[in-house]
């Protein structure tokens, strides 16, 4: 863990996530400060596919209408917006989940990727 931290602080990034997984499939994401301390634990599961994304990182843009994971813009550092047209991460609320995360291109297009958020845990649990 201190290597990874040592290693995000050497690429200038002032969190660090990590993921989990379960028989090859990601479970957990836990995001970390530059000191190692947890900022957010989320219980996941998520659709990947092989196509390119096509997402600018240093434009993207935060979505969210999950206020429990409106932290996630701070911990990405990405603004928080109330909407965009492109290049963003929206975090949607789901009736069977706490919320759906998908990535909008810089083409406006949803892309295949989703993170579905079963669970948001605090240090306590």
């Amino acid at each position: 863990m201190r290597e990874l931290l040592l290693r995000a602080l050497d690429e200038d990034e002032v969190n660090l996530a990590i993921v989990n997984e379960i028989k090859g499939n990601p479970s957990k994401i836990t995001f970390y400060s530059n000191k190692g301390e947890e900022l957010l634990i989320i219980l996941i599961t998520a659709s990947i596919s092989n196509e390119r994304l096509n997402i600018a990182p240093s434009k993207l843009k935060v979505v969210s209408d999950v206020s429990e994971l409106n932290c996630l813009s701070d911990i990405l550092g990405f603004e928080l917006v109330d909407s965009a047209e492109d290049n963003y991460i929206h975090i949607s609320e789901d009736d069977d989940l706490i919320a759906k995360i998908n990535f909008i291109n810089k083409f406006g297009d949803k892309t295949d990727f989703q993170i579905n958020v079963k669970k948001i845990l605090d240090n306590n649990d």
